[in-house]
């Protein structure tokens, strides 16, 4: 089984890929930066590091090796048990290559050391861009003519103008601030400003009560779901929902599934790192075989 093609693929789109009965490949964002070593400006990136700790099933890989291959959920969790097998017989014996992620070893303890492969940036929003070099410009030591001065400030521009580029494409894409937020803070603190200086002009120091601000936050969508269970008669799902909703769940039932039963779910959550950690918790205190829903996977 190709594994390292699964993983390259759900890393492009999750932030955590789990191997059951082995580790996790997490994706953490790296802003770009310059290496003054070999002078390179890189773009921003996705590291990517391993966790070995969590090792549960989310049934997120499993899910999508039965969808590519048109296998059976079970049967795709079978060959992922044997791909880890043979992964830890090979590890006893030498480091293994996951091919475009990394290679995983273990030191004198028996505990995995992995060293992540940089060849390919799993960050969508840097899709095409690769390292560029740039060299830092030295005239002291050279005679200055107009020839060279008009060449060296001309490629200083050229340079220059790339840094901006990029600098400004990896702000615009990770700092993406809610403007209206920022107009009423702004508008707020304009509003204390002149209530201070009015205050001061007319020799007046009790500024009496502060006029409160409201924001609005549109929460997003939940996009991850843990499911509890699916079931083929609508009232047990019913009574599943009110069951967890009395636990203090924001249980809810999800549209028919492909076979034809409706799922119910545990809550739902828009960010994925959310969702796995109350995985973790919901196997460990209601349900074991619980499993994370990504919506996006339907569509």
């Amino acid at each position: 089984m190709q594994l390292s093609k699964y993983l390259s693929e759900l890393l492009l789109d999750h932030e955590c890929v789990t191997v059951p009965g082995l580790g996790s490949f997490i994706g953490t964002f790296k802003s770009a930066h310059y290496d003054l070593i070999n002078e390179k400006f890189y773009p921003p990136s996705k590291q990517i590091s391993f966790n070995s700790q969590i090792s549960k099933n989310d049934g997120l890989l499993a899910k999508h090796i039965s969808g590519s291959l048109e296998i059976q959920y079970e049967l795709a969790l079978k060959k992922i048990h044997q791909e880890v097998v043979n992964i830890r017989e090979i590890l006893r014996k030498e480091p293994f290559i996951i091919r475009d992620i990394g290679k995983l070893s273990l030191n004198s303890e028996e505990k995995f050391v992995f060293e992540p492969d940089h060849s390919k940036n799993y960050l969508k929003d840097s899709f095409g861009l690769s390292s560029l070099n740039v060299k830092q410009l030295n005239l002291q030591d050279k005679p200055i003519n107009p020839t060279i001065k008009l060449k060296s400030t001309s490629k200083f521009f050229r340079q220059a103008a790339v840094w901006a580029c990029l600098i400004f494409g990896a702000g615009s894409i990770y700092y993406n601030v809610n403007n209206n937020i920022i107009e009423q803070k702004l508008a707020y603190e304009q509003s204390l400003r002149d209530q201070s200086k009015s205050t001061v002009e007319k020799a007046i120091f009790d500024l009496g009560s502060l006029p409160s601000l409201t924001v609005k936050v549109n929460r997003q969508p939940p996009k991850f779901f843990i499911v509890a269970g699916a079931f083929r008669i609508i009232s047990n799902a019913e009574n599943l929902v009110s069951a967890l909703k009395q636990k203090g769940y924001d249980s809810r039932i999800l549209p028919l599934n492909e076979k034809g039963l409706t799922p119910v779910a545990f809550d739902g959550f828009s960010d994925r790192n959310d969702a796995v950690t109350s995985l973790r918790e919901i196997q460990a205190k209601e349900n074991k075989n619980a499993w994370i829903f990504d919506i996006n996977t339907q569509k």
